[in-house]
């Protein structure tokens, strides 16, 4: 039976589980180039740990829709938040790079968990105003986690930066302990907040090209998203010449962009569509990646993220709007794998360009890969639009 006062306090750990899953992922790029200085590696290696990574976390999520069908979304999310954290536990004791690949396993396995079921359930459950507040949330966490490590590391070191998080992690999973101690998922199945209803629900895409369409915009998305986060400290220290501490403000800033993106546009998603905030999304985007290829001005780095913030909760929430519920769950963790693809791939792409290019490739590069991945949503919703 629905306690309705129990939806303010399970949205509450939801987010709080999304903040720390958003930690890590604006430390590796301030982190790298001083490990990378310690260790003798070369700029690209990081592209190592980043595909192996990337590789665990698209398993997990991949199959996610198979293990919900025995194992609850809450408890799933549970397991990842310990994965997660035992992952960055062991990235802060790693004594060589090969230590530091092999935690990838954990902390893959365990972000692909959490990313996945918590995302089909909010896709099911919740409107598009929420499931923007949710990747608010993980922008809350990414925007800290730079200026975390970069505090870390003027003061002690990178691996006080990773056990930070790893701490922040095994305290959350605390609280997801508690909160199943205490039965305040029961709930899920009859929230109030769902989406609509199989009566007021319109005709759905059943062609399998248009799922591995909108699963290919999430991996060009997470591709550029990560790229971005990752090579923006060494594109300003290593090619236009500035300070580390100045350096770590750029990454800072865009997932701070990110965050206010989605945090705005939560609250614009009653009154617009999603497919209007995609739109307005990606040109913002276009627009910033322009002013950073002629300037140092960091408004643009901020305009990138505001314009990127809202495209991958609006996609996300799209999914179950054009596609039937009957695929949701494994679409979105197909999804969700996609995401891990995108970031391995397109990151250890964009690291060899920038090596043997120059790293001010970045941006025009980015710039292709956000108009190849407009383009497709257009395409995608011109065909949706036909079968109502």
């Amino acid at each position: 039976m629905l306690k309705r006062k129990n939806v303010p306090i399970l949205l509450v750990i939801v987010y709080l589980s999304f903040f720390a899953l958003g930690l890590p992922d604006g430390a590796l790029g301030v982190a790298w180039p001083i490990i990378r200085d310690q260790m003798g590696l070369p700029l690209e290696q990081v592209s190592i740990i980043v595909i192996f990574h990337s590789i665990f976390y698209a398993l997990s999520s991949g199959f996610s829709g198979s293990i919900a069908s025995f194992l609850k979304l809450e408890k799933i999310s549970f397991l990842g938040l310990i994965s997660m954290a035992i992952g960055f536990l062991g990235f802060s004791l790693a004594p060589s790079f090969i230590v530091l690949t092999l935690m990838t396993l954990f902390s893959g396995v365990g972000m692909g968990l959490v990313d996945s079921s918590l995302n089909a359930y909010m896709a099911k459950h919740f409107s598009s105003r929420y499931m923007n507040w949710l990747h608010c949330f993980w922008g809350l966490g990414a925007t800290v986690s730079p200026i975390l490590m970069t505090q870390m590391i003027l003061f002690y070191s990178w691996r006080a930066g990773y056990a930070s998080i790893s701490i922040i992690q095994w305290v959350t999973a605390i609280v997801v302990l508690l909160s199943l101690m205490r039965g305040v998922w029961k709930m899920e199945e009859k929230s109030h907040e769902s989406g609509l209803s199989q009566s007021e629900r319109k005709p759905f895409l059943t062609m399998k090209r248009f799922q591995f369409m909108q699963m290919f915009i999430f991996f060009l998305y997470a591709g550029f998203e990560y790229s971005m986060s990752l090579w923006l400290p060494s594109i300003f220290m290593e090619s236009r010449g500035m300070d580390f501490d100045i350096a770590g403000m750029y990454p800072a800033a865009y997932l701070a962009g990110i965050t206010g993106g989605r945090m705005v546009f939560g609250f614009l998603a009653g009154k617009f569509s999603n497919i209007s905030i995609i739109r307005s999304g990606f040109l913002m985007a276009l627009a910033g990646l322009v002013i950073m290829i002629f300037s140092n001005n960091i408004f643009g780095v901020v305009l990138i993220g505001f314009g990127l913030g809202p495209i991958f909760p609006c996609m996300m929430h799209e999914t179950s709007r054009r596609f039937s519920p009957s695929i949701l769950t494994k679409l979105v963790g197909y999804q969700i794998a996609a995401v891990g693809t995108g970031v391995a791939v397109i990151s250890s792409m964009s690291g060899q360009l920038l090596t043997r290019v120059s790293l001010e490739a970045l941006f025009p590069a980015t710039i292709i890969l956000v108009a190849i991945a407009f383009l497709l949503n257009e395409t995608i919703e011109r065909n949706y639009r036909k079968v109502l």
